[in-house]
């Protein structure tokens, strides 16, 4: 339950705030996981105006503040199409209006279509006190033991890499079952990250080239079996859309030659 509500002017500020000794107190971003918890009672630090809802670019990445609403990363030019679709995919209207980038990263499962391309994108995450950095791959599978500090302030990509997937439902409006997304730097380096099973995605594969991305992706879905699908059903459609993920990425470097 939902004890005491402190907003903070600055980031410095929140930080004290969430390290106070004795106090149990949670970060609040948009609300929409936090609202739901129901282990005990704790204090909300709401980050609305600490100057963590911008998004800039530096040396071709892009540079997206933890408090930046998921409607707002859409409508960002520098944005890849693919993110975008990913985001509308993922969040209703409503929810893209409250939800923030940093609160979605940090309550979303292996189901989240923008977890499993910002992981193929190898995004880096930044974290406050001090200048904290740490990939999003190697973040994820600790998220529920251990923080690299007190506070998620930025999430940044690469702008230059191409990025396609490719997914899996039951219906249209259903969440996916299976996620493939393709992500490939100028350099020929080649990631495959895989959602749709589990707390968090996967990453599948990272290379020098795309050859046997539907190998690597059947190879890690191997135990990958749950309510909503099989292991054997996953590790052969997981071989399928990775080739055609493959294939679109080629469409995409022979339209732009």
């Amino acid at each position: 339950m939902i004890g005491e509500y402190f907003r903070p002017k600055s980031i410095e500020e929140a930080l004290q705030l969430l390290t106070e000794t004795g106090k149990i107190r949670k970060p609040l971003g948009g609300g929409t996981s936090l609202s739901r918890q129901r282990d005990g009672d704790f204090d909300v630090v709401d980050l609305q105006t600490v100057g963590l809802d911008r998004i800039g670019e530096d040396h071709q990445n892009l540079i997206v503040g933890a408090m930046v609403r998921l409607d707002t990363l859409l409508a960002h030019p520098g944005a890849d199409s693919e993110i975008k679709h990913a985001i509308r995919i993922d969040a209703s209207e409503n929810t893209r209006n409250i939800a923030t980038v940093g609160g979605w990263l940090m309550s979303g499962d292996g189901r989240s279509l923008l977890t499993t391309t910002l992981l193929a994108l190898d995004a880096n995450l930044s974290w406050a006190p001090g200048t904290e950095k740490i990939r999003l791959g190697d973040w994820l599978p600790l998220r529920a033991q251990n923080q690299p500090g007190v506070l998620l302030t930025e999430i940044a990509w690469h702008t230059g890499t191409k990025l396609v997937f490719e997914y899996v439902a039951r219906s249209p409006k259903d969440r996916p079952i299976l996620i493939v997304a393709l992500a490939q730097w100028g350099s020929g380096r080649t990631r495959v990250a895989l959602g749709g099973f589990g707390s968090v995605p996967i990453v599948a594969m990272d290379g020098m080239s795309a050859d046997g991305v539907d190998i690597a992706s059947r190879d890690a879905y191997f135990e990958a079996e749950d309510q909503w699908a099989s292991a054997e059903y996953r590790r052969e459609v997981a071989a399928k859309l990775a080739l055609r993920c493959a294939v679109r990425l080629n469409a995409i470097k022979e339209s732009e030659a």
